[in-house]
């Protein structure tokens, strides 16, 4: 007979686990703070653990129930599962609240379970659901870093209008004493970011800067009478020092050091000393740390200096006390943690994962807490006493940058509309004719990855709108279809199309997947344990390749579509194109692109700025790429056999450089910028 004290998912759905409700329906998982969709692996494991409360739970029981007549990748898999689930609930595996794993036997529910009656738990869920509009998914908790369509237009609760330019209003600063802002705007796409100062007082807004440069990253000096800020042209990026009045605006600006200040940029004012925060811009193999350059003397010192997979330290606010520094930093992909230090002892007070790819924060004016931002319009507010993190609700997707915090309940930040990326066709600017036809795009959404179908005849691309990130194809004499969608907040980083057009590949998160065009079924090849470096494909179209780590080394599998196998070729490089039968184009770990002839290093043809193979393309004796050079886009060629190399600039001010080459080599399909209208809110919180 059955022990009456367990649950089965029959007779009841949902069920309280410690401070959790949790629907083993849906799969939400919601306390106070945050809401958790748990993808279906890790719902119904969670399920088995509620049947068996308080007991061990097995390796080989959970890979019967979750994985039945499957053979999954052994304990990585069941590893990666329990992560997850441990993540949703903020458990901490030294020291379980939920979950307690026993070393080489399994795995225990140790959070009292009470089974929450039908009757009550939908009226109890809609509540809960009601007091946090963070959805986390753990499934994919990825986005494409890109807008989606909205029209901005309509008035919403709680947003009041800081400013309201025909443009877009960037980078910018509050002070409040004297209630000033300042930020850079431009009007249109092409022109250059100028610096503007608003008066909130009186309403009154004056444009500081007029020449050909592009002025960003502005800064009041805690005092207010003075400002950092940066200036840049074509190549050359200088940051200066300048007092600041009310009537005659910027003067005598001071430019700092070029030597010292060599690829750094400006993060703000020291609220302590005449000092100034920089980190370093991001190279392969070199995490960006933190610097702090004091004014008076020109000593530069470092803060950080991570040792991590992923960018670094890409973000650095001290407390308004001046005590404390906090630091968002880039782990590995898809992971970033919070830290904050003790500024005067160096000693680190705490150090958490955040939740999400929050990105930006600003500290509460008593210095207790402070709030963090997404790019896709997630608040989440950190409370320093009690080291926990709770989700504040934001009415829209398109508010973003969080720069001051005027109270508990009130935040200064950046609100767009969202739609500043599509798709432009034009002519190989290396083969540029002036009478050509090409193709014009008007699609909604935001587009990116684009790829020539191998006839060229069709095109495939990403977008993403306000519900999911969709998959599309689009045929030359016909309309756009839609392949398949994944929830809104999914991250796709590269994708690919085989030779025959019937498997696309790419990269979700941190998981290489696979989507048959005929069958119209998704699979993923990789978990998230894997670090697995993005596909490409075989140039018969019937394998992948792809680099993984292992013992911190990255090695290159390939893997067979027909059989389901994947076997390791080559050692030491993070991403490969195979060019013919004897013949590939492999990146090292500094992005050196290398020319290999059966399997051995012949020469270096060129430093690549991206291992994404959407940024980088073989044509016939040719590799092209992309990259930035100050704020315009150039594409470059390289020829494989003498090393002649040309390059063009594709546009100005474009941030995303996903391109793909027509099979004719006679034109080109590339993401193109458009500029987002944007303006600076006062964004007042429900309590």
């Amino acid at each position: 007979m059955k022990d009456k004290n367990k649950y089965t998912q029959n007779a009841r759905r949902s069920f309280r686990i410690g401070e959790f409700l949790f629907d083993s329906q849906t799969g939400r998982l919601v306390n106070r703070e945050l809401q958790v969709r748990l993808e279906p692996q890790v719902c119904e494991f969670l399920t088995l653990l509620i049947r068996h409360a308080g007991e061990l739970v097995d390796r080989d029981m959970v890979s019967d129930t979750i994985w039945p007549n499957r053979i999954v990748g052994g304990d990585d898999s069941v590893r990666a599962m329990v992560k997850k689930l441990r993540d949703a609930f903020g458990d901490d595996a030294r020291n379980p609240r939920y979950i307690k794993t026993l070393p080489l036997k399994g795995y225990s529910l140790i959070a009292p379970v009470t089974p929450v009656k039908a009757a009550g738990a939908p009226g109890h869920h809609r509540a809960l659901f009601a007091g946090s509009a963070l959805l986390v998914s753990v499934l994919v908790g990825y986005a494409i870093s890109a807008g989606i369509n909205s029209d901005g237009a309509t008035p919403q609760a709680g947003i009041q209008l800081l400013t309201r330019m025909s443009g877009s209003e960037l980078s910018p600063d509050y002070h409040p004493a004297s209630n000033r802002l300042i930020f850079s705007q431009r009007a249109n796409k092409d022109d250059y970011l100028q610096l503007y100062v608003k008066d909130l007082t009186t309403q009154r807004v004056q444009r500081l800067t007029w020449d050909s440069a592009n002025y960003a990253n502005a800064h009041w000096s805690p005092d207010g009478s003075e400002l950092a800020y940066s200036r840049s042209t074509e190549g050359e990026l200088q940051h200066f020092v300048a007092d600041f009045d009310t009537n005659r605006g910027i003067l005598d600006p001071k430019p700092l050091s070029r030597d010292e200040l060599q690829g750094k940029y400006l993060l703000g004012w020291s609220k302590g000393k005449r000092a100034i925060y920089l980190k370093d811009a991001h190279r392969p193999q070199s995490p960006q740390g933190i610097w702090r350059l004091n004014l008076d003397s020109q000593v530069i010192e470092q803060i950080t200096a991570p040792s991590v997979q992923g960018v670094g330290d890409f973000f650095a606010s001290e407390s308004a006390d001046g005590k404390k520094l906090a630091l968002l930093r880039d782990v590995e992909h898809n992971k970033r943690e919070l830290l904050i230090l003790d500024i005067d002892t160096g000693t680190l007070l705490h150090t958490r994962i955040l939740p999400m790819q929050l990105d930006r924060l600003a500290w509460n004016r008593d210095s207790k807490s402070l709030t963090l931002s997404s790019f896709d319009g997630a608040l989440v507010e950190y409370i320093l006493d009690e080291d926990r993190f709770i989700a504040r609700n934001s009415p829209s997707p398109y508010i973003n940058d969080v720069f001051f915090q005027c109270g508990d309940s009130c935040l200064y930040m950046r609100q767009h509309n969202g739609n500043f990326l599509d798709l432009e066709e034009q002519p190989n600017p290396f083969h540029t004719r002036a009478l050509m036809p090409s193709e014009h795009f008007d699609l909604p959404g935001a587009e990116d990855f684009p790829l020539y179908g191998p006839a060229g005849n069709s095109l495939y691309f990403a977008s993403r709108n306000d519900e999911a990130l969709l998959l599309h194809m689009k045929g030359k004499d016909s309309g756009t279809v839609t392949l398949f969608s994944l929830p809104r907040n999914s991250r796709l980083s590269s994708l690919s199309i085989n030779s025959t057009a019937s498997y696309l590949a790419g990269t979700l998160g941190k998981r290489i997947f696979v989507f048959s065009l005929t069958g119209r079924e998704l699979n993923f090849l990789t978990n998230d344990m894997q670090l697995a470096g993005p596909p490409t494909w075989s140039p018969d179209g019937s394998a992948l390749l792809y680099a993984k780590r292992q013992k911190g080394r990255p090695v290159i599998y390939r893997y067979s579509l027909e059989s389901g196998q994947e076997v390791p070729v080559l050692e030491g490089y993070i991403a490969v194109r195979q060019l013919d039968d004897r013949r590939m184009l492999a990146l090292d770990q500094l992005r050196q692109a290398w020319l290999l002839e059966g399997m051995k290093a012949l020469k270096i043809i060129a430093t690549l700025p991206s291992e994404i193979p959407n940024r980088w393309q073989v044509r016939g004796d040719w590799l092209y790429y992309t990259e930035h050079s100050g704020n315009s886009a150039y594409i470059h060629r390289i020829s494989l056999s003498n090393a002649e190399s040309e390059q063009h600039m594709l546009a100005r001010n474009r941030f995303r450089l996903n391109f793909d080459i027509h099979p004719s080599s006679e034109r080109i399909v590339a993401v193109k910028s458009l500029l987002a209208e944007s303006d600076l809110i006062r964004l007042s919180l429900s309590p």
